[in-house]
């Protein structure tokens, strides 16, 4: 009787076992995050497309990666994302647009960039570094409904007037047939915005001091100082902790220098990389012989002094672009379209943007502790009230007496810039830390070719040349980031490719693509 009471009782352990193991199988797995997608735009659901792609792991049940749908065909206009490595969810009108669709579509586009891995530091964000093209707005929500956090721009009149204002503005502004603004192209994209050599040559005989942080495999502080030359040229001299992490002297040509505010070359992700780009990005945002001095370290208000060095732990997060200057000059003294984004959009403007101001909301979700579990984007109309919730000052341009106005041309003018061209190849392989990305062409010849490859926002690998080539392949070499991100035998990856051309007449060209990069081997 025992054992028969024993055994009954196992049994039924065994059923209720065998019910909740059904109960689980049954149950629809929880949601890593709902993305939802409201649209205000004035336009019907039937003519907003939809397009989710990813330079990584791609997991978006029912969505296929890389095929435009009309939003009238997304259920609740909401998806579940479980995974999407450095995704990009692209939003168009009238029709449906893929991954690197060319910057002259006639067809409007613009997105919203998120990593959902997911893990604490999963993070979403909006971006006008390539262009400004479709106001919209990112929310984040917990499990109750509750909001946590928003970042946003004005309506995209607002700010399609404001960048008009700016030289080069109309020249870089594409519009259709009718007339009316597709997007306006920013200086990765156009050469109509003027340079900021005036600005650098400004600095003739000033001395300043940069205290860099890089947060690599081992945590490096730096300190280098440099006084400018009369054409803006540099040579930095300094030291690093640990030791001999950077060369002891950088020079810096003028001519580079000021290419480079704009386009952001000539930084590896290394320690000589992080130095460069602080002197870039003081730049870019008016901080250097403004307000603040020319100590790099009162860029910010959290600058960290120890024993392991000084340093902005944090990045230049003081007011930037028209707060940084203490008056305006007879010459522009930022980055103005990088500050005219600022000014109306809660938005990187440029890659330093994260720095100046609050560009991303957090993507914790409860299976990493945190609370985020719903990211909505909301499609803004095209006129209205809308703002930021941060605005800035832009007002770093040239003082009005000194100031021409802009010339408005057809945006053909901007086409007819272009000297080179690129055909970049669709697929490539790895082999030994090196891959072909394409071919770079230039009219006459090209004086110089720098180029890089991105996963993500890491730059994964480099490639350049000087001289007289006017057709040449361009190969590409790993940098220590893609070294220790580009690994398995046989997988493939999505690179995005940058590339710089300098023709014989001295003309600029950016050139953009894309490639699937196969690691050599089975």
């Amino acid at each position: 009787m025992q054992f028969a009471r024993v055994s009954r009782l196992g049994g039924l352990w065994v059923a209720i076992a065998a019910a909740l193991l059904a109960a689980l199988l049954l149950a629809p797995a929880a949601s890593a995050l709902e993305f939802e997608i409201v649209n205000e735009s004035g336009r019907e659901d039937e003519d907003v497309y939809v397009t989710v792609v990813a330079n990584g792991a791609y997991d978006v049940p029912g969505i296929t990666e890389d095929e435009p749908v009309k939003l009238s065909e997304i259920p609740g206009h909401s998806m579940t994302i479980d995974q999407l490595i450095s995704g990009r969810v692209y939003i168009s009108y009238g029709a449906g647009v893929q991954e690197g669709v060319p910057f002259d579509s006639p067809t409007r586009f613009d997105w919203a960039e998120l990593t959902v891995t997911p893990v604490a530091e999963d993070v979403a964000n909006l971006t006008a570094v390539d262009q400004f093209a479709i106001g919209m707005r990112l929310d984040t929500f917990n499990g109750s409904g509750g909001h946590l956090e928003t970042v946003g721009a004005a309506n995209s009149d607002t700010i399609f007037g404001a960048l008009q204002q700016i030289p080069g503005g109309p020249q870089a502004t594409v519009r259709d047939a009718g007339g009316e603004i597709l997007r306006v192209l920013s200086p990765l994209h156009s050469t109509a915005y003027p340079d900021l050599g005036d600005y650098v040559r400004s600095m003739a005989g000033e001395t300043i001091s940069l205290r860099t942080a890089f947060f690599g495999s081992r945590f490096t502080t730096t300190q280098y100082s440099g006084t400018f030359a009369a054409d803006g040229s540099i040579v930095l001299h300094g030291t690093t902790n640990p030791l001999n992490a950077a060369p002891p002297e950088i020079a810096i040509p003028a001519a580079d220098l000021i290419e480079d505010i704009y386009t952001g070359a000539g930084t590896p992700n290394d320690v000589e990389g992080a130095i460069r780009r602080d002197l870039l990005s003081g730049f870019s945002a008016g901080f250097w012989n403004g307000r603040y001095g020319n100590d790099a370290l009162s860029f910010c208000d959290d600058a960290i002094v120890d024993a392991q060095g000084s340093y902005c732990p944090n990045g230049f997060n003081q007011p930037a672009f028209g707060d940084a200057r203490a008056s305006l000059s007879s010459f522009p003294t930022c980055e103005q379209y990088a500050a005219v984004i600022n000014q109306y959009s809660d938005v990187y403007g440029n890659p330093y943007s994260d720095a100046s101001k609050k560009v991303a909301v957090a993507l914790d979700q409860p299976g990493s502790g945190g609370e985020v579990t719903k990211l909505r984007l909301t499609i803004l109309p095209d006129s209205g009230a809308a703002q930021p919730v941060n605005s800035g000052n832009a007002e770093c341009g040239a003082a009005p007496a000194a100031q021409p106005p802009a010339p408005v041309a057809a945006p053909a003018a901007h086409a007819a810039t272009a000297r080179a061209t690129a055909r970049f190849r669709k697929r490539s392989t790895l082999v030994h830390g090196r891959f072909r990305a394409g071919r770079v062409v230039c009219p006459d010849r090209c004086a110089k070719v720098v180029a890089v490859a991105k996963l993500g926002r890491r730059v994964v690998a480099r490639g350049s040349w000087r001289g007289a080539a006017a057709n040449r392949v361009l190969t590409m070499k790993l940098t220590g980031a893609g070294r220790r991100l580009l690994t398995g035998k046989g997988r493939q990856w999505k690179l995005k490719i940058v590339a710089r051309a300098i023709g014989a007449d001295g003309a600029r060209t950016q050139l953009r693509g894309r490639l699937r990069l196969k690691v050599a081997g089975r």
